[in-house]
């Protein structure tokens, strides 16, 4: 799978620089994009996008798609490249443009995500890394899963988090799964169960349940020892999980992919600054039944063999099948490293 790497900033208030490259970041094309060709977009988003009545998602992505391809398709051309094959978009950006959807990029035919090989945006967080490599440490064993929800007295509405478990297990039944349970929902339980096991056991940790924010900062509804709320923030999950930290985080929260300023991260990004590899988070309010569909499709592709991108591109696909509502909210945030597959088959 070949990653194209996009590096967009703003130049002063009227430019943004794009600058783009595969393989060699010292062989690229970069060109100067106006930003008052996207004004609207920045500036309209929280009223066309994060909102109950957003304008058409394929009109945002085509617009989006029309900035960076420009009257010279130089975009386009780049893809073209590598037509038959999948294709990692790792985008960089910073200030407003970190805010845009670029999730539903439109070529004017399909969401890029819809693609056959399909063609994957992820959130880069770059930080002066000249390049994203990919992690290819598969083994031979079954996907190992640490799953925790978290359901707090007195925080509505209840999700069906058992449920999103049983939808997973039946989904990969037929794929050797091990899907380990922290039933407690409690951080201080979380951290003495996985000290409990060798580094690197765990390949993904998946969190569900409620997110919010909390003076001024992006919180996960955890519970306390006795089951009532307690407001974690994302180094406070890092903390619990400190050197075991799988290569794979599932933030299954609204809106744990979200900020709505340029200076406060969403979690998804605090955890990778914290030493995280590769987070999944939801960039606004996400349907129950979204999020339970999301992560059956991703765990049953990544059982099964498939690279991370590969799982995350199906679970775009089954989404936009079955009509579901927030299929563009799922974000992917990484750092240096984009994890392949994780085991060899599963058997």
């Amino acid at each position: 799978m070949n990653i194209l790497h996009l590096d967009l900033k703003p130049v002063g208030n009227q430019y943004a620089e794009f600058r783009f490259f595969w393989d060699n970041p010292n062989v690229y094309q970069s060109r100067q994009l106006p930003l008052a060709e996207i004004a609207d977009l920045i500036k309209n988003a929280e009223t066309g996008y994060y909102t109950r009545l957003p304008e058409e998602y394929s009109k945002t992505g085509q617009a989006l798609y029309n900035w960076l391809d420009g009257s010279d398709r130089i975009f386009q051309q780049a893809l073209d490249q590598y037509e038959d094959s999948d294709i990692v978009l790792a985008i960089a950006t910073t200030e407003s443009l970190a805010h845009l959807p670029w999730e539903v990029l439109h070529n004017g035919d399909e969401f890029l995500v819809e693609r056959i090989p399909a063609i994957i945006p992820v959130r880069w967080r770059n930080n002066n890394s000249t390049q994203l490599t990919w992690d290819e440490q598969k083994k031979d064993r079954a996907l190992n899963v640490l799953f925790m929800a978290t359901s707090p007295f007195g925080i509505k509405p209840v999700l069906d988090f058992e449920a999103e478990e049983g939808r997973i297990l039946e989904a990969t039944k037929r794929i050797p799964l091990s899907l380990a349970v922290e039933e407690s929902g409690c951080l201080e339980e979380l951290g003495v169960f996985v000290k409990q096991k060798e580094k690197g056991h765990f390949d993904v940790f998946h969190l569900t349940g409620h997110a919010t924010e909390k003076d001024g900062k992006a919180c996960f509804i955890t519970e306390t020892e006795l089951g009532e709320a307690e407001y974690s923030s994302a180094e406070d999950i890092a903390k619990k999980l400190q050197t075991r930290l799988p290569k794979i985080i599932f933030l299954s929260g609204c809106r744990t992919g979200y900020s709505n300023t340029s200076t406060v991260p969403t979690m998804a990004e605090t955890l990778l600054k914290k030493g995280a590899t590769a987070v999944l988070s939801w960039g606004d309010k996400v349907r129950d039944s979204d999020a339970i569909k999301a992560a059956e499709t991703l765990y049953k592709s990544l059982s099964a063999g498939d690279t991370f991108t590969e799982a995350v591109a199906q679970t775009y696909q089954e989404l936009i099948k079955i009509k579901a509502r927030d299929w563009h909210l799922l974000r992917l945030y990484v750092a240096k490293k984009l994890p392949g597959a994780l085991v060899t088959t599963g058997d």
